[in-house]
């Protein structure tokens, strides 16, 4: 079973009040029911886990494993564009945002500097369309017809509230990363373009299997 915590990236599985949970509080809540219950169940906390260390610390508290993902962002096995792993890196803590852009209804952790938000793309439910409720319709296309009626004439539509996720998700224009996206600087090395130097999937994990005393490894 995955625990996922309030500082995952992408959909988030909490409200706008975030912030008032904690991964460990929650995993160690689940840990003692299970154990209570007589229940063999593997837990696998997700969310915020950056270090070697941070996950050492939930094996230690009865965790079968943990599940990563924004450290391996930068990695040159992922498919994002190079150009894209290099707005990650760049990335200040100021930068990363929670919004209610999704077409689904949950909060969302991505970039503020996506692409997606305030993109006004005209929807592609033909193509893509996998949010269409039972009606086939979504919120962004409510959103989109508004803002269209609402500026007449405009040839470029800003939608802010809303995003065409389907279609930014395969543009690679909705830049979703974990809370802990602005450190991924700290994991590499700047180079003399000031491009920051891309990250074997190894080398992270094997960061997070010997790195100790909340360090990061950097490459060589």
């Amino acid at each position: 079973m995955v625990v996922e915590g309030p500082l995952a990236g992408g959909h988030l599985g909490f409200g706008m009040d975030w912030a008032n949970y904690d991964l460990a509080t929650i995993f160690a809540e689940i840990h003692h029911y299970l154990q209570s219950e007589q229940l063999d169940i593997p837990l696998i906390p997700a969310g915020g886990i950056f270090t070697g260390s941070d996950a050492v610390s939930f094996l230690e508290s009865g965790a079968a494993a943990v599940q990563v993902a924004t450290r391996f962002t930068v990695s040159k096995e992922c498919g994002l564009p190079e150009d894209v792993k290099q707005r990650y890196f760049e990335a200040s803590e100021d930068q990363i945002e929670v919004n209610q852009i999704s077409p689904t209804g949950y909060p969302m952790r991505m970039l503020s500097n996506s692409p997606a938000i305030g993109d006004g793309i005209r929807p592609n439910c033909e193509a893509y369309g996998y949010l269409l409720d039972s009606t086939g319709n979504c919120s962004y296309i409510s959103a989109y017809n508004r803002e269209v009626e609402a500026n007449p004439g405009v040839k470029k539509i800003v939608v802010r509230d809303k995003t065409c996720l389907c279609t930014q998700m395969r543009n690679f224009d909705c830049w979703t990363c974990g809370h802990y996206a602005y450190r991924l600087k700290d994991t590499s090395r700047r180079l003399l373009d000031g491009s920051y130097q891309l990250l074997s999937a190894e080398h992270i994990f094997h960061d997070y299997q010997f790195s100790t005393d909340g360090k990061i490894a950097v490459p060589a």
